[in-house]
């Protein structure tokens, strides 16, 4: 149990790229000081309209940050640093919701697609008391594929939703009446007990816990979890006494859900990974001490459980948590596997920082912050790629995070902070050809803007800043040359390289901010030159700043 004089800060991470590339990142589990049943929100939040929406379409990501990929028949959904994004054609084009009503320019914190229903999470990050804060902005539903569009505010509790009835129990319950720290990380959408025709909308909402909406977001209740000293809890069981309480439970701070079927969910909280069989009814809690507080491998690796995944092929179901440490030193961070239905965990790639798990079959791919792993279910024989190249473009990924996988047939599609890429699944570790699909703002040759560098300004400690240009010629030899305030030479980037360009797309260049003696620059305004065979130079301006 946490004190609440020692709660700290969520960590909530915003990764700037190019183009409004921010997106929600779970990192931590520990609540702020707010008092959730006082605080007042600084924001003004709409009641639901139905809104019909026009996505606009790129040829481009809408954001380089890819969160999520969901594949629901010949449309792929994606939750991006620039909202939600959809390809109804096989990836030639995207068609981006950002900026759109009901949607904004709120972060996307969920996503989940079941048949011809989509739903969404957002939220923004408010500073309050000099502190960052996430506060939740909303659910948006649709139930046509994604046409028309329902938002609905965050679901809080009133001031005197103090008791919830459980079975024969009437428990104590802390109303969340604030949308801040009470944001859906997840969601996740089954079949209506009783009435299959219709559907259930799941969500996790860190302080605001599990939540379920039976009438596709109009109204929300609370789905009453195991408190910390409890492993299980039943319907039909009696005398339970204990407070739906965040602040006090970490098993009641919810971050991620996943359905095995309609009637079989998964929960991962801050105090482990919850299994009902009954339609979100009675739950069992699995967790690090009452499955192997002793660390030997055999068991739940952490209880902050920050996504969840299953795995079916052939006859198997295998339930997979990103499991890392919370609150007991003998914790660590791994990828905890069960495949029978939770009567024993084993972990694997272990003490690595886990963000999710994506499967073909029966290969898994391990989505960390140390990069991208894959390995045959039970071998466990993990290998990475080595540099991600894009041999057409000569485009390299530039990070080691990784957030999001899905497949059709034998391609693989991955979501990192740097960048989607793609590549085939031949059987053998990572020898198929990459492709990286990048967020590129079109540029118009009769514009007076020809070039452009992003992100701008850049910090060459933990990026790389590209440069984008374009030509109305099918071949061209281009050169790149960077200079310092003083028009002093300080790199070459390129020179006389060829580029082909039969679609007449846009081409980018990547500077790591080192000059031509392999060191880092200093701080400063920096210029670039394109030169394109014969043509005018076109320049542009780039801020370094450390």
């Amino acid at each position: 149990m946490i004190k609440i004089s020692s709660l700290i800060t969520l960590i909530f991470i915003f990764v700037s790229q190019s183009f409004s590339q921010n997106a929600v990142v779970l990192d931590s589990y520990k609540l702020s000081k707010i008092d959730f049943t006082k605080y007042k929100s600084h924001r003004t939040i709409s009641d639901h309209l139905l809104v019909t929406v026009t996505p606009s379409t790129s040829k481009y990501p809408s954001s380089n940050f890819i969160t999520d990929i969901i594949i629901a028949g010949d449309t792929v959904w994606f939750a991006t640093g620039s909202g939600i994004m959809r390809t109804i054609d096989n990836f030639q084009n995207f068609q981006h919701y950002f900026g759109l009503s009901p949607f904004g320019e709120d972060d996307i914190s969920g996503l989940s697609v079941n048949a011809n229903i989509v739903v969404t999470s957002t939220a923004i990050s408010e500073e309050i008391s000099g502190e960052d804060v996430p506060v939740g902005t909303g659910i948006k539903v649709s139930t046509d594929y994604g046409l028309n569009w329902n938002s609905y505010p965050q679901p809080m509790d009133g001031l005197n939703d103090t008791i919830v009835i459980y079975g024969a129990n009437v428990l104590s319950a802390l109303p969340v009446v604030v949308p801040q720290q009470n944001l859906s990380y997840d969601i996740t959408i089954t079949k209506t007990q009783n009435d299959t025709n219709n559907f259930t909308i799941w969500i996790t909402s860190f302080a605001g816990g599990l939540r379920k909406s039976t009438d596709y977001g109009n109204s929300w209740q609370r789905v009453v979890l195991p408190p910390d000293d409890l492993d299980s809890i039943y319907i039909s069981g009696v005398g339970y006494n204990f407070a739906i309480n965040p602040v006090v439970n970490l098993n009641h701070r919810a971050f991620t859900v996943d359905a095995a079927n309609d009637s079989v969910l998964y929960v991962g909280t801050a105090d482990g990974i919850n299994k009902s069989t009954d339609w979100g009814l009675s739950w069992r809690k699995y967790n690090f001490q009452n499955t192997d507080s002793n660390a030997t491998g055999f068991g739940v690796s952490g209880n902050f459980v920050v996504n969840l995944g299953i795995q079916k092929y052939g006859s198997n179901v295998i339930v997979w948590g990103a499991t890392r440490r919370a609150e007991d030193n003998r914790e660590y961070d791994a990828l905890s596997y069960t495949s029978n239905g939770g009567v024993t965990w084993t972990t694997t790639l272990n003490n690595i920082k886990p963000n999710g798990i994506s499967f073909m079959d029966s290969l898994v791919y391990g989505l960390t912050d140390e990069g991208l792993w894959r390995t045959y279910y039970g071998i466990f024989n993990w290998s990475k790629p080595g540099l991600i190249v894009d041999e057409e473009t000569n485009d390299v990924l530039r990070t080691e995070r990784f957030f999001a996988g899905n497949h059709i047939n034998d391609t693989l599609y991955f979501g990192s902070t740097d960048g989607m890429i793609r590549t085939k699944e031949y059987g053998q570790p990572w020898i198929g050809k990459w492709k990286i699909f990048r967020a590129v703002t079109p540029i118009n040759l009769s514009s007076d803007i020809k070039t452009y560098a992003a992100p701008n300004p850049f910090s060459p400690d933990d990026e790389v800043v590209r440069v984008f240009y374009k030509t109305d010629k099918f071949t061209a030899k281009i050169t790149i040359k960077i200079f310092d305030f003083g028009m002093n030479p300080v790199r070459t980037v390129i020179q006389n390289a060829t580029r082909s360009n039969t679609c007449l797309n846009e081409f980018y260049t990547q500077w790591d901010g080192k000059n031509d003696n392999g060191f880092r620059v200093a701080n400063g305004v920096y210029f670039y030159r394109i030169e394109i065979d014969d043509d005018d130079d076109v320049w542009g301006k780039i801020l370094v700043l450390q």
